[in-house]
C-alpha cells in the first residue's frame, strides 16, 4: 500500500512540473573566471554547452604560442567548436576571429565527420565571416584561461551562415 503511494505521488508531481526547459541564454553555464571546466554558446539561437569537458591548451612550443578552446560532442550538431589561436594573448584583450592566414585566433567548427572515409566537414572564420574573442582571465600561474567570443561561419557543404553568440569558456589549461 506504501508503494502505491510513493508511486501515485510521484507520478503526480511529475504531472504537474510547471517548470519550463530552459531556452536559449538560460541553458548555458554563467560566466565566471574560476576554471570551472564550462564552454558554451548559441548556434543560431540554439544552445550549445559543455560541463568539465572543455579541451584547453595554452602552450609555448619552438618559441610560438599555439592556443585552442573547445569542446567536442559525441552527437549532434555541430560536432565541435573552438577557438584556436597561433601568437600570445593577454588577459583583457580583445582580438579579432577572423582568416587563420591572417589573424592571431580564429573560430573553427566541425559540421560532421564521417568515420569510414575519415573526412571532416570542417570551416574557419574567414576574412568575410570574423568574429571576437575576450581573454578575460588568463591566470598563468594556475593555468585557468576565461572569455567570451562570437563569430559567424559558412558551411561550404550547404552554403549557410552559422551565426555564434553569447560564446564563454573558463577552464584549467595545460602548457
Amino acid at each position: 500500500m506504501c508503494l502505491c503511494a510513493m508511486l501515485l505521488l510521484c507520478t503526480i508531481s511529475c504531472e504537474n512540473d510547471d517548470s519550463p526547459e530552459c531556452q536559449g541564454i538560460d541553458c548555458l553555464p554563467p560566466i565566471t573566471q574560476t576554471g570551472a571546466g564550462t564552454f558554451g554558446c548559441l548556434v543560431n539561437g540554439e544552445p550549445y554547452f559543455a560541463f568539465g569537458g572543455v579541451n584547453a591548451q595554452y602552450q609555448l612550443v619552438n618559441g610560438s604560442y599555439n592556443l585552442l578552446i573547445g569542446f567536442d560532442r559525441d552527437v549532434g550538431f555541430p560536432e565541435s567548436i573552438s577557438i584556436i589561436g597561433n601568437g600570445q594573448i593577454n588577459e583583457n584583450g580583445q582580438y579579432i576571429l577572423g582568416d587563420p592566414t591572417n589573424e592571431i585566433l580564429f573560430g573553427n567548427i566541425v559540421f560532421s565527420y564521417n568515420e569510414q572515409s575519415l573526412e571532416f566537414n570542417e570551416n574557419t572564420t574567414s576574412n568575410l565571416h570574423l568574429g571576437t574573442t575576450t581573454i578575460t582571465k588568463l591566470d598563468e600561474t594556475n593555468q585557468i584561461i576565461s572569455g567570451t567570443f562570437e563569430f559567424e561561419i559558412l558551411n561550404l557543404e550547404n552554403n549557410q551562415v552559422y551565426q555564434i553568440t553569447e560564446g564563454r569558456f573558463d577552464s584549467f589549461y595545460t602548457n
